[in-house]
Parts: C-alpha cells; structure tokens; sequence
C-alpha cells in the first residue's frame, strides 16, 4: 500500500511538471508567435520535427483538459502526418492511463465510483468492446474513460484496439481540419467553426452516427446483443 501512494505521488508530480511546462512553453499563444519558425523547422527538419511532436502531443495527451491539439497539429504536419502522431500518440497515451487506473488507483476508482464502473462492467459484458468503441467514436470524454476503463475487466488488448480504431475517425477529422487553417491565429480568433465547410460538417455527421450505423449491423449478424437497460 506505502508503494502504491508513492508511486501515486510520483505520478502526480510528473503531472504537474508536464502541465507547467505545456502551458508555459507551448501554449497556442507561443505557437502563434513562433509559427513561421515551426513551419521552416518542419520543412528542414522533418524526421526531427515528426518525432519531437509526437513526443509533445504524447505528453500533452496524458493531462486532462489540453484540447484543440489534433487541430493543430494538422497545421503543422498536414493530414497524413499529422493523423498518424495524433493517432498513435492518444492510444499509447490512453494505454498509460489505462494501467495507471488499473495497477494503482484501481481500488479508489472503485471506491468512488463503483456504481459507474458497475454500469461499464455490465456494457461490456453486452456488448464487450465495442461499447468502448462507440465511446471513442464519439469522443466521450478522453481521460474519464481511460481512467474509469482501467477499473473494470476489460482486458488491454481489447481497450487498445477499440481504442485505435474508434478514436481514428474523430482524429481524420479533427486533423483535415487543422490543415486548412491558413494560419494558428485563425484557429484562436475563430475557433473550428473558422474553418468549417460542407465537407467538414459532413464528415463530423458521418462520425457521429457511424457507432449506430455499426451497431446495427452488427446486431443484424448476431454478433452484438439487442440493447437493454442498465439499471
């Protein structure tokens, strides 16, 4: 138990230390001021710059609340690259809260929030992992899930790959549209709604009924149940 609560608190400073130093140095603030550096830094330095922003958006994708990143990165990277950092960073990141939850704040999440848990446990024992596929289609609050996942019995391969998969839609999304910013400060001033457009608003529409759409089909094979009510 004493290792626990230190590793616990450990933990909780490496937090706060990645917190401080996102906020600090890499605010969208300092990025807008710097933006025509990075993008000469991205065009002489590609492999550098690719591997340097994963590493970022890893960091940044482990404290709760730093949002609007995948749209910026897919300013600075573009579509392709940028969906695959954004991509894979969020699902390694999720897999650390994942364990984190599950190996040390397993039984305070439980303790705390045993009556949600419960309710996951019997989704997914419906439903199994497509439940949280669904909830990573629609982008159910990232760090609650990770962290409320890690309390149930959901085994890792399972939360990983529905992980990858369900969150890749959103992210393809979130990403194209960062891509057509013309410049950060565009992104600040006005927001996603900046940049939408048809194509956008469509693919948001697509992102949000394709977990129904799935589900029906799967149901429709037998390979999920029919709904019914948790209680």
């Amino acid at each position: 138990m004493k290792r626990k609560v230190v590793v616990f608190s450990i933990i909780v400073l490496l937090y706060g230390l990645l917190f401080w130093s996102l906020e600090r140095w890499l605010s969208l603030e300092q990025l807008i001021i710097h933006e025509l550096w990075l993008r000469r830094q991205v065009g002489e330095y590609p492999g550098r710059s690719c591997l340097l922003g994963f590493v970022i958006y890893l960091a940044a994708s482990l404290i709760p609340g730093t949002g609007g990143k995948s749209v910026v990165f897919g300013w600075i990277f573009g579509l392709l690259i940028g969906a695959t950092i954004v991509s894979v960073a969020l699902t390694i990141a999720a897999t650390i809260s994942f364990c984190i939850s599950r190996y040390f704040l397993r039984d305070m999440i439980q303790r705390r929030l045993g009556y949600f848990v419960a309710r996951i446990d019997r989704a997914l024992d419906h439903d199994g992992a497509f439940y949280l596929f669904a909830l990573r289609v629609v982008h159910f609050p990232y760090a609650l899930t990770n962290y409320a996942m890690g309390a149930t019995t959901i085994r890792m391969r399972s939360f990983v790959c529905a992980t990858a998969f369900g969150m890749l839609p959103g992210n393809v999304v979130f990403v194209y549209a960062g891509s057509q910013l013309p410049t950060l400060k565009t992104f600040v001033d006005e927001g996603i709604f900046g940049v939408l457009s048809p194509q956008l608003i469509l693919a948001f529409t697509l992102v949000g009924i394709s977990p129904i759409a799935i589900r029906a089909l799967l149901r429709r094979f037998g390979i999920v149940h029919s709904p019914t009510k948790l209680s």
